[in-house]
């Protein structure tokens, strides 16, 4: 290739595998490698490498030519999961620490999995409702409370004030004040953090669950994403190194918030389908990535995706929206087991190492993978386009030992109701998030490892009659982190209350709001290396309603408070109600994102030119049956297979039930009806 060649990289990294996907002037290749979990940046720098072997460049030559790195990552969400974040020290307002632990479960939930009473500490300060200094805070009193917590092991500290949403002099004096008495050597550097930094809304108990999730995770990310950033840069990459954001978008190591990453690979891919979406003029789709760990369901309704104002991490609730993704324990890895006759499978899962039995990595129970080789779904010869080979015998002996002899049944039926169970799981999950939707008017985006694999069985379960795939199925949530334009959301308290009748809010105070949240996204997408002219900006407003919180557009600018009435009569359910006008939202965007989608032409329904043979493959009530396979780079638009079929790719597997057919659009796209 042409070293004047400008390639776009986006990599995901998932509970199994880290996927890449690589686009350039007339083309773009796909990578997957495994997911280091002891160090994410490890399986970055693999995708990274083995992209470039697939070009036949060097790394150095592919890093020098690439335009632009997007990294989706799971350090935050892992490091949630695995407790494995630092101890942190809590400074609160005198009075307000019981506040913090009233909503803890047991001792295994909430706040009190990533922190302890012991390691909160008050202050005595005051700052009214309306943002004024009552009580400024006192240096003995934070240095006294500092030192308390640091020598019960506190490693981090977090200030969390009353009311300082509205004016954060307090938490900042605060923070001044102990960097000012432990200096970075002491403390080591970003070692104090406030809730300002995270947010502006309302609401102390959820400001002070956020600023602890963010501290939680911020070292790690931070001591990550900087490692990611400087490997890629040492090699010859010119460019910030961008991370995929849980609201979306993506924005720069330096100005990525560490609670802004949560869950975002999921994220990615929901943002993929949202593509989809508008390419099809969709009125309903569901986003399902099923991978070696779970399966992901997002949800986009009339071009919209659906997302979270108070989602909840570490069962506390916290103030960055996100992208809503529902997260079910079914994915190839998921563990079968029968337990008093009943067969249940997931959550659990074998992961990557030692994975599936069939893995032959030390893995000894069936899992849902095992089953597919069973079943003759999957060639053990050609897993992963033959990157990795299979043990077949491993998987039948696993699904014998574990589900078929408590079963009393064969391997063959067993491998089935594993299928089959797993399938229903996932079935159940969509019919939840459809909600009042009628599934005949649902389309699902399947993608994942596993996806193609199942998305037949478990849409026909869910009643859902079209799925769409793209080529590089496994790798999709790669492909929806190279969609995301820079973005970053900046919020401030309003603190109003108006009705459709009287829409008297302070507009000097809102117009006010505005410019002085335009003029901070200005300076940082400048930083992001976008000029004035080329930023967009959205402006919305959270609301509180008697129907609860909700996300809506405002002016940017009101000549007269009327000027909200078409608002405030979006939200309100009677125009007397009062409406809680509680936080302004600006989001910014700088232009990246460099997908768009292709037209070929079609060629003829018949596809035998993609037929590679056949093979002996397990179907419901009909048994062994000899099925035709068929390679999926093979298939040309226009084609059309009929199941009973077998489809084969490099990154997956599609099982294609008798009822089904499975046809290559214009776009060249898989469209799956029944």
């Amino acid at each position: 290739m042409s070293s004047q060649t400008n390639y776009y990289v986006s990599i995901d990294t998932g509970g199994t595998f880290t996927d890449g996907y690589v686009s350039y002037p007339g083309g773009s290749t796909t990578v997957k490698v495994p997911t280091t979990d002891h160090d994410l940046t490890v399986c970055f720098r693999n995708c990274i490498d083995k992209a470039a072997d697939s070009l036949d460049q060097s790394t150095e030559e592919f890093l020098v030519d690439t335009d632009v790195i997007r990294f989706s990552t799971t350090i935050g969400t892992n490091t949630i999961i695995e407790r494995s974040g630092p101890q942190i020290g809590m400074i609160v307002t005198s009075g307000r620490k019981d506040d913090l632990f009233e909503t803890a479960v047991d001792g295994n939930s909430g706040i009190t999995a990533l922190t302890d009473e012991s390691l909160v500490a008050g202050i005595d300060e005051r700052i009214d409702a309306d943002g004024n200094i009552v009580n400024p805070v006192e240096r003995e009193d934070v240095l006294e409370a500092a030192k308390t917590l640091m020598n019960r092991g506190a490693k981090l500290l977090v200030i969390s004030l009353s009311n300082s949403f509205h004016n954060a002099a307090n938490e900042e004096q605060a923070r001044h004040i102990i960097e000012s008495e432990y200096p970075p050597h002491y403390l080591g550097p970003n070692q104090v953090l406030t809730a300002n930094e995270v947010s502006s809304r309302p609401g102390y108990l959820a400001r002070s669950y956020t600023a602890l999730t963010n501290a939680y995770i911020h070292r790690p990310m931070a001591r990550s994403l900087y490692k990611a950033e400087d490997d890629v840069r040492d090699s010859g990459y010119g460019n910030p190194l961008l991370i995929g954001q849980s609201a979306g978008g993506v924005a720069g190591v330096s100005k990525t918030v560490a609670l802004h990453t949560y869950n975002s690979g999921p994220v990615a891919g929901v943002l993929g389908t949202k593509a989809f979406s508008d390419l099809y003029d969709l009125d309903a789709a569901l986003s399902t990535d099923m991978g070696g760990t779970s399966i992901d369901i997002g949800q986009i309704s009339a071009g919209t995706v659906e997302r979270d104002l108070d989602p909840e991490v570490a069962e506390m609730p916290v103030h960055i929206p996100m992208v809503d993704v529902h997260t079910a324990g079914a994915g190839g890895g998921s563990i079968a087991s029968v337990d008093g006759g009943e067969l249940t499978v997931g959550p659990e899962s074998a992961g990557a190492e030692p994975g599936p039995a069939c893995y032959d990595l030390g893995g000894f129970e069936p899992t849902t993978t095992d089953a597919d080789v069973a079943l003759g779904y999957i060639d053990p010869e050609y897993f992963l386009g033959g990157d990795q080979q299979l043990n077949a015998d491993r998987a039948d002996d696993a699904i014998e030992r574990a589900v078929a002899d408590p079963l009393d049944t064969s391997v063959a039926d067993a491998a089935l109701r594993i299928r089959e169970r797993v399938d229903q799981n996932i079935a159940d999950s969509i019919t939840d998030q459809l909600g009042d939707t009628e599934p005949s008017d649902a389309t699902l985006v399947a993608y994942g490892g596993a996806g193609p694999m199942h998305c037949c069985d478990f849409a026909e379960k869910a009643g859902i009659e079209r799925v769409i795939t793209a080529p590089a199925a496994a790798e999709f949530s790669a492909f929806g982190g190279a969609t995301l334009d820079v973005e970053h959301r900046y919020t401030a308290a309003f603190g109003g209350r108006a009705s459709v009748d009287q829409p008297d809010v302070d507009v000097r105070q809102y117009n006010n709001l505005v410019e002085d949240l335009e003029a901070e996204a200005t300076q940082d997408m400048r930083g992001e290396g976008f000029e004035a002219d080329e930023i967009a900006f959205d402006l919305t407003m959270l609301v509180r309603s008697d129907t609860g919180v909700e996300e809506v557009s405002v002016p940017t600018r009101l000549d007269e408070a009327a000027d909200l009435t078409d608002t405030l009569e979006a939200v309100a359910t009677d125009p007397e109600e009062r409406i809680d006008l509680d936080t302004m939202v600006l989001t910014a965007v700088g232009p990246v994102a460099t997908e768009g989608f292709s037209e070929q032409e079609l060629q003829v329904e018949d596809p035998s030119h993609a037929r590679k043979g056949e093979r002996d493959a397990y179907w419901p009530e009909d048994g062994w049956v000899s099925t035709d396979v068929y390679q999926r780079e093979s298939l040309e638009p226009g084609n059309v297979v009929a199941g009973r079929a077998i489809i084969e790719a490099e990154d997956t597997t599609y099982v294609i039930p008798a009822s089904w057919t499975f046809e290559v659009d214009e776009y060249g796209h898989g469209i799956i009806e029944r």
